[in-house]
């Protein structure tokens, strides 16, 4: 059966819990992405795999397939594109030794700083990343429109899939003409439906004397020998020559 990210962020089990596992992430990727060290690259790397796959198995692979598809070929051009002395010549481009450098130098840190974030969104649901931005007091009217834009897209995602499953159930991607069609249909649909359900949204808020700030759910935070260790590391590996 196919899982849904929330669905992965729900059962996953990290061992760095509350608003520090975003403060972690946020620490880990500055150190990662701030330096050249592929010492530091290599530990990121390694800890935050560790710690996703800990956390929620197969899906820390699925998540960094996609990445990865639109990662490689970049890396490829820019392995092509840099000038320098050629390594490899082929009929059609010239790889370089400045390229091949550039293209491992951009790779590892990508991949590293992936890591990072992998974790962060394989554990970490929109309202446990509001309550710890709201710890650090960002505005009430950006907390507001985060998790407003997070309902919507919810909404929209499930009404979305039930059109599209009604439309296929009756025939409506059978040939090229029957799906613009019934595309332009779902869309326009769609369209009406979200307007509706914000006019209703905004009369529910108003009818419970919203006063303009969104309740923030409070979690306790854990793991910091975990978090100690790891970013001790990173610090370290900064320093290896």
């Amino acid at each position: 059966m196919h899982r849904t990210l929330e669905d992965v962020q729900v059962t996953a089990t990290p061992v760095v819990e509350g608003p520090l596992r975003v403060y972690f992430v946020l620490v880990a990727l500055l150190l990662t992405a701030t330096t050249t060290r592929p010492a530091v690259y290599a530990v990121a790397t390694v800890a935050f795999a560790c710690l996703s796959i800990h956390a929620a198995g197969r899906a820390y692979v699925a998540l960094l397939r996609y990445p990865l598809a639109f990662l490689v070929p970049s890396l490829l051009v820019v392995a092509v594109v840099t000038p320098g002395a050629p390594v490899l010549d082929l009929p059609a481009v010239t790889i370089t030794d400045r390229g091949l450098a550039v293209a491992a130098r951009t790779g590892l840190r990508a991949v590293a700083s992936l890591s990072v974030l992998s974790f962060l969104a394989l554990t970490t649901t929109v309202p446990e990343l509001v309550a710890a931005l709201d710890d650090l007091r960002l505005p009430s009217a950006v907390i507001e429109l985060l998790l407003l834009v997070y309902r919507g897209i919810q909404v929209l995602v499930e009404r979305s899939a039930r059109l599209h499953t009604a439309a296929r159930l009756r025939g409506g991607f059978d040939s090229r003409r029957a799906l613009f069609r019934t595309t332009k249909l779902v869309g326009a649909s769609l369209l009406v439906g979200s307007i509706d359900r914000a006019e209703a949204f905004e009369r529910a808020m108003a009818s419970r004397n919203y006063a303009g700030r969104m309740p923030v759910p409070e979690y306790e935070s854990g793991g910091y020998a975990v978090v100690g260790v790891v970013l001790v590391a990173l610090v370290a590996a900064r320093w290896v020559a």
